[in-house]
């Protein structure tokens, strides 16, 4: 993000004034004339090669051109990650160090290595292109590492992709790591992924704390660093605890650059990054891995200011040659659902009551003579109470009860295996995270042109292939207007506006809600001849709320909310902040597949006899391809004893 870019550009002057009482790395070990004379030769060819500006070497130092001052310097944030004093901004002498380095047998680094076993992946490289003479430079014995891929036993690798996941501030957008897998079972037999051990990159932070923790993710306030666990550990907290759906890409990679891959990975488990929410985040660094893998690949160069996990998966993909083949997970809930929607709305009520014990499970055989839809009901149910038991405390009754539906469905036949069908359309092929706008019409009677820019992610207009439905994350939305009589002014500024409309379905429990923060240009004054005059206000607003699909084809979603603000405005006729409380309700509603319509009202009465205020806003988006659309947005709100202000736009939204 920016501010890891402008931070930078204070690093050099920083670095100058603590070297001294920096830890500088180890001079080499006393050597022989012999391999004093190999070394300088070894030094000598890397020059003449110019391997320090080869892809290879600037992956595995993680070197990228400042894009501001366009100078070299590495993302890594540890002084034991590099040889050289200067090898953070220096891709030459870095690689001097290095292999002066490697001819200290000292164990001296990292987890007690050798600079040979601690920058394994550099080693091997280095020694893959100018072939190292094991009689002055011997090829070192590495037993943590071998231990560690032995472990491992990995012999390919998947990207994954758990969807975003609203209520944690760290995956709203979703997440990436890579997962390990080990070869084909006996006589060519399938692996089982959940054996396989997964690498992933995160922030070193609490997410409970809220806010706190998201602030300090954007501002590179947390060290990130890559960790490697078991993948079920991982199906577990994803699939299972907080139902994400999950889209495995398996690798097109060889097996010398799933040593590549592995040999980083080591370098990179006790090297500290400074996590930077926008850009230097899970995805980005796990980009960089791949990189390493197979250089030339660059897939880190398209991401200079933002790196959205979904983004760095369609840059995968994309990519010829990379990816072998797709494969989705569906999360506990959806497949909850779609069994529920197999049985029926009144059956899977009842299969509910049986799960929370309102009902024996012996009823059942009267109110359903059917036995194949007796054991779906039975499934639905067991089910529910797994997923139930991850969402709140059910007591120490649960097992029972489990294990009594399971019993009771033992007793009838295996029938047909369900499986979750995959949606039509995987995440990375929906629309790009980016847009901007361009709309004209007429506010309070005047001509205006406005233009929109919304670094990420999704609004509930947006075309929803791809995405999850009723979910919508916007960060740092920027809004200018000019109107025929007046200059390019902010129109707003919206840093978070979050909404999240889980549908109450009669089987789970449903928690919509919706937060918005940011500045706004309030009324303009009565009496104003233009609406260039009116001032800018700061708003809080959010609450809780209900959603209901109002049909059997989800084309028509209800929703209401109560609507809480709080809000410092200039335009005030008393106190100048204010807080209030009312309702909001809406409709979304496709039309066709191409068209949606967003209707909503609201009225908010405020507190300390501040004027109360009521809105309604009609908003329509056409598809016109992947990346653009034609919208029609207009809105009305009243304040007493302030009057009206109505405006309606019409233009063109383009996706990247």
């Amino acid at each position: 993000m920016p501010t890891r870019r402008l931070r930078s550009l204070a690093a050099p002057l920083i670095a100058a004034c603590l070297l001294p009482l920096a830890a500088t790395p180890l001079q080499a070990a006393e050597l022989s004339p012999a391999q004093a004379q190999y070394l300088a030769s070894l030094q000598a060819r890397t020059k003449s090669l110019k391997l320090a500006q080869s892809d290879a070497w600037r992956a595995l130092l993680h070197y990228k051109v400042h894009p501001l001052t366009r100078t070299d310097r590495s993302l890594a944030d540890d002084a034991d990650f590099f040889n050289s004093p200067e090898g953070a901004t220096d891709p030459e002498a870095e690689l001097q160090a290095t292999l002066a380095a490697f001819f200290d047998p000292t164990p001296a680094r990292a987890l007690e290595q050798t600079a040979s076993c601690r920058f394994i992946g550099r080693y091997e490289w280095l020694n893959e292109t100018l072939s190292f003479d094991p009689s002055l430079l011997p090829k070192p014995t590495c037993q943590r590492y071998d231990q560690w891929r032995s472990g491992l036993n990995a012999v390919s690798a998947t990207l994954v992709f758990p969807a975003a996941y609203l209520n944690s501030p760290a995956s709203m957008y979703g997440h990436t790591f890579l997962r390990l897998d080990p070869p084909a079972g006996p006589n060519g037999s399938a692996h089982n992924p959940l054996l396989s051990y997964a690498i992933n990159y995160a922030a070193n932070g609490n997410e409970a704390e809220g806010l706190a923790f998201a602030f300090k993710g954007l501002m590179g306030l947390y060290p990130g660093q890559f960790t490697n666990s078991p993948y079920y550990l991982r199906i577990r907290d994803y699939n299972d605890l907080e139902n994400r759906d999950i889209w495995e890409y398996d690798l097109n990679l060889s097996a010398q650059e799933m040593n590549r891959l592995l040999a980083h990975a080591w370098e990179l488990g006790p090297t500290r990054f400074d996590y930077f929410f926008f850009d230097e985040n899970c995805s980005y660094h796990l980009l960089a891995l791949l990189d390493a893998a197979r250089p030339g690949l660059r897939l880190t160069d398209q991401f200079t200011w933002r790196a959205i996990p979904i983004d760095t998966v369609r840059a995968v993909t994309e990519t010829p040659g990379l990816l072998r083949r797709t494969h989705y997970r569906a999360s506990n809930s959806t497949e909850l659902r779609y069994r529920a929607e197999l049985i029926g709305p009144e059956r899977a009520r009842t299969a509910k009551q049986l799960a929370l014990g309102q009902q024996p499970v012996e009823s059942l055989l009267a109110s359903e003579p059917d036995a194949g839809i007796r054991a779906r009901m039975l499934e639905v149910s067991e089910r529910y109470l797994a997923y139930d038991a991850t969402q709140r405390d059910l007591g120490p009754l649960v097992q029972s009860r489990r294990m009594q539906l399971l019993s009771a469905r033992a007793s009838l036949p295996a029938g047909a295996t369900i499986e979750v069908p995959t949606p039509i359309t995987p995440p990375q092929a929906g629309h790009g995270t980016a847009r901007l706008d361009v709309l004209t019409g007429q506010r309070n009677g005047q001509a205006t042109l406005q233009i929109n820019a919304r670094p990420a992610y999704h609004d509930l207009l947006d075309p929803e292939e791809g995405f999850q439905r009723g979910s919508a994350i916007q960060f740092f939305r920027l809004e200018l207007s000019k109107t025929e009589n007046g200059g390019l002014q902010l129109e707003r500024l919206t840093p978070v506006d979050i909404v999240s409309l889980s549908p109450y379905d009669g089987l789970m429990s449903a928690r919509s809600w919706r937060v918005r923060f940011g500045l706004t240009r309030s009324w303009a004054p009565r009496g104003a001849l233009h609406t260039q005059q009116r001032k800018l206000a700061a708003e809080i607003n959010g609450g809780p709320g209900w959603a209901v699909e109002l049909n059997a084809g989800r084309s028509v979603m209800g929703y209401a909310f109560l609507d809480n603000q709080l809000w410092l405005d200039p335009a005030l006729p008393k106190e100048k902040f204010a807080a209030g409380t009312g309702m909001a309700a809406g409709l979304l509603w496709d039309i066709t597949p191409t068209w949606r319509v967003q209707a909503e009202l609201y009225g908010r009465a405020s507190l300390a006899a501040q004027p109360a205020e009521s809105g309604a806003r009609l908003d329509q988006r056409w598809k016109l391809n992947g990346q653009n659309n034609v919208v029609l947005q207009c809105q009305w709100r009243a304040r007493e004893d302030q009057g009206t202000q109505r405006e309606c736009m019409a233009g063109l939204q383009h996706y990247w």
